[in-house]
């Protein structure tokens, strides 16, 4: 998938992007983040970046960056055989291009205020040289820079990337490797010394440095030794200035490696009519990605295997067919010449040697001495580079901190990040009547919340607080059997009503955990009978509330509102009634202690949710000094099918509480209209992002719960909830939740009336059309599709309802502002 937004370039377009994105199940294992090298997460820089906002981009690429400081390279030149071949939609329709994820979110970071920032630590005083500038050598500089060093980069060649600058300008652009030096150079105090050899690295320890680390590569080429070698091309002279030659005729590349495809494809661009891969490899046994197979086949290479070269003449090429010992896999010392087979190629021109190099210094490790990347560890790909130089900057930290040397699975496996990253870049501290909180974001009464072992998981995750599912004295509690409903991807629902768990039980999860979790908010939910007894009915909600309040938990939420299972005396939603609500809530307000808060659970599902709000306002004046608010808007009513269990001909209908994305208009609106009337609210009922939560809390509501999106994405989601929002209050010059917290009143909700008459008009890049022809179902009849089956637009007709541009897959399609003669067509129609 290449973008033609970016032009020839190895990025994906923004529609490309969003559909990648969109393929990922973000695995709770996260085989691609093990399978990754850098240990880089694909599961968290795909979560952060599907929102699309530019914060959202931003932190993607911190992500990627704070794992990999190669991360725009990597995106570009990684194999399919790391964290692609670990995807879990591998053996279903196909791994997600998690690389071209990667290296587009890095671009669009980069074109669009850059990185964020990766400030670095105070300066520590101390000094690290890096012989090498490979990418071993920058993510151990920037490794280091990140904890205070002062590091000193050694390159011996006049610019800084290693073998990087040997890879093909088509397949690694320039500017993306540049980009990726600047970042390292940027990660504190790292000098770079160009065109400076270095003979003897641990001299360098008398000079000043404290420790050094060599990452200088594999330079020396292997020699054929054989008659003729020297009229050939050598690899690195070709990569590192393909400029400087220009080719006729039939070239000749000798290996079967992903360097030997770029000489061939580099001789190609230079002019070469023919070129031929000779190597020892058959073409199944050749080292490459799918990527650098399909290379050979649009750059026209040759492949001659099992193919020996035995001199270089002025009559030609000498060769030999080689095969492989019975039984043996591909091996060197597996292989032996055919007799007969040896034969003068007189056609060939020129001679391009490609069949690897080793390390051209010499050294040990020692006392303050250490080493990474190729010249140690072998042959490896940029992101095993990289993660071997984090490996070797931890190596060397822990040793001038005279901790014990850290252990590492393998050399090129690292778990390290940079240390100047942050996630949660601002404080998200909230005050919950009168408490404060680690963050506005709460469990709601729901499954993810179900007892002591969920609740702890939450917490160990990082959650803020949450309310336990609601429970009642022991009694016969009726749960169906799956009880779950999943209308789309976000949106679910639910028949159950309550927990089965008796309220002891509850009360007794809540006194350990109150003890163990002290800075948790730790909340209980319960209701109580409306049967038309008043007397009783109130004796059984202050009996339940008290024996909350004994158990020690720091606030109580009652369900008036459960869509399912309801039994108010007017309508099957207590909170649908504003008299019956006032006089439940007097109740409970009547006994309550005023020190721990009380949450009375509303419903959207009214007419207008104000005269609800204003009854329960004016009953809270009565207790001016005990603490109260409601929990707004709740699950909504609706109706389920599915296949009828009874034997009827028709599926049968389910009464349940939907929740997730569905839901969010209606909690908007909702809440909308009910953050003016000045009781304090604890929002739920749809959030399934960061964006949503944070839309409740700009309507005006302290705190935002959370169900669906835990079920769907476990007790982890938090991370990126608070990350989310904290990187879109840093944009946007948010300082803190008290003034997040109702920025878009008074007076969120734009009158009709005062929306823009301005017509846009739909216009199209035929370039990104795919010619499918669904624009044309414009429902004005304003899109025509021509000969070559490409859309137009009829000014008389369109009227800019963005409908076409909105469902364009491709994103062909956008609109723009109308010339004054596209007006006036518009008008006379």
């Amino acid at each position: 998938m290449t973008s033609t937004g970016y032009g020839n370039r190895p990025f994906l377009t923004k529609h490309q992007l969003a559909a990648e994105l969109a393929r990922c199940e973000h695995c709770e294992e996260k085989p691609c983040q093990e399978a990754c090298p850098a240990n880089c997460s694909p599961y968290d820089f795909i979560m952060a970046a599907r929102m699309g906002l530019p914060s959202d981009i931003r932190r993607a690429a911190g992500e990627i960056m704070t794992a990999n400081p190669l991360g725009g390279v990597c995106g570009i030149t990684c194999p399919d055989t790391h964290c692609m071949a670990a995807c879990s939609r591998k053996l279903f329709d196909g791994s997600i291009d998690i690389p071209a994820v990667q290296a587009t979110l890095v671009e669009m970071a980069r074109e669009n205020g850059g990185l964020p920032d990766f400030p670095a630590a105070e300066a520590n005083g101390r000094k690290v040289a890096v012989v090498g500038s490979g990418p071993a050598g920058l993510a151990c500089a920037g490794y280091l820079a990140q904890l205070g060093y002062a590091v000193t980069i050694f390159e011996e060649l006049d610019s800084l990337g290693g073998a990087m600058a040997l890879i093909p300008e088509h397949r690694l652009p320039r500017d993306v490797l540049r980009g990726d030096i600047e970042f390292v150079l940027g990660c504190g105090d790292v000098t770079a010394k160009t065109g400076a050899q270095v003979d003897d690295p641990a001299a360098l320890l008398g000079q000043g440095f404290d420790a050094v680390c060599v990452a200088v590569g594999r330079w020396q080429p292997y020699s054929l030794g054989i008659d003729g070698e020297e009229r050939a091309v050598g690899m690195q002279d070709l990569l590192s200035n393909p400029g400087a030659f220009t080719f006729e005729g039939r070239v000749a590349v000798v290996g079967g490696g992903a360097t030997a495809v770029d000489c061939a494809t580099i001789a190609r661009q230079q002019g070469a009519k023919h070129v031929e891969l000779f190597m020892l490899e058959t073409l199944t046994e050749m080292p490459l990605t799918a990527k650098e197979r399909q290379e050979l086949l649009d750059f026209g290479v040759e492949v001659s295997g099992r193919t020996r070269l035995t001199s270089i003449g002025d009559d030609g090429v000498g060769t030999v067919k080689v095969q492989l010992a019975e039984g043996r896999t591909f091996a060197l010392d597996a292989l032996s010449d055919v007799p007969g087979t040896a034969c003068t190629r007189g056609d060939v021109d020129t001679v391009v040697i490609a069949i690897g190099t080793r390390p051209a210094l010499a050294w040990q490790d020692a006392e303050g001495v250490f080493s990474a990347g190729d010249a140690v560890n072998g042959p490896t790909t940029v992101v095993e580079a990289s993660a071997a130089g984090k490996n070797a900057g931890a190596a060397i930290h822990a040793w001038l901190e005279r901790r014990p040397a850290p252990e590492f699975p393998k050399a090129t496996k690292s778990y390290e990040r940079f240390a100047g990253y942050r996630t949660v870049p601002v404080d998200l501290s909230c005050d919950f009547f009168g408490r404060t909180i680690r963050s506005p974001f709460l469990l709601s009464a729901a499954p993810p919340s179900d007892g002591y072992d969920q609740m702890v998981e939450a917490y160990e995750a990082g959650w803020a607080g949450g309310v336990m599912k609601t429970a009642f004295p022991a009694c016969d509690i009726h749960i169906p059997g799956e009880y779950m409903f999943s209308f789309d991807r976000y949106t679910y629902a639910n028949c159950d009503n309550v927990s089965g768990h008796p309220l002891e039980r509850v009360c007794k999860e809540v006194e350990a955990l109150t003890k163990e979790w002290p800075d948790r908010l730790t909340i209980v939910s319960t209701g109580g009978p409306i049967s038309g007894d008043d007397e009783a009915d109130k004796a059984a909600w202050q009996a339940n509330t008290a024996m909350i309040e004994q158990a020690g938990a720091m606030a109580i939420e009652y369900s008036l509102s459960c869509p399912q299972g309801g039994d108010g005396t007017e309508g099957d939603i207590v909170s649908q009634n504003a008299p019956l609500t006032a006089k439940v809530i007097d109740w409970v307000m009547q006994t309550a202690r005023p020190d721990i808060p009380k949450l009375f659970k509303l419903t959207g599902a009214v007419t207008s949710i104000v005269p609800i709000m204003t009854a329960i306002r004016d009953v809270l004046a009565r207790y001016p000094d005990k603490k109260a608010g409601v929990t707004l808007a709740n699950s909504f009513p609706t109706l389920g099918f599915r296949p009828n269990t009874r034997g009827g001909r028709w599926e049968e209908g389910v009464i349940v509480g939907m929740s997730g994305a569905g839901v969010a208009p209606i909690s908007y609106l909702t809440l909308a209209n009910a953050a003016p009337v000045g009781v304090e609210i604890s929002g739920n009922g749809g959030p399934m992002d960061y964006k949503a939560a944070m839309n409740f809390l700009a309507l005006g509501v302290g705190t935002v719960q959370f169900c669906t999106i835990v079920m769907k994405h476990g007790f982890g989601i938090i991370e990126e909830l608070e990350s989310g929002t904290a990187w879109l209050m840093k944009e946007r010059g948010i300082g803190s939740m008290k003034e997040l917290i109702g920025i878009a009143g008074p007076g969120p909700v734009v009158d009709f009336m005062d929306l823009s008459p301005t017509k846009k008009i739909s216009d199209f890049d035929h370039d990104l059309c795919l010619s499918c022809g669904n624009c044309s179902r414009c429902p004005y009849l304003a899109i025509t599709l021509d000969d070559q089956g490409k859309p137009g637009t009829d000014p008389s007709k369109c009227i800019g309802c963005s409908i076409c541009a909105k469902k364009c897959f491709s994103g062909a399609i956008h609109l723009r502002e109308r010339t004054a003669e596209e007006l006036e067509l518009l008008c006379e129609h």
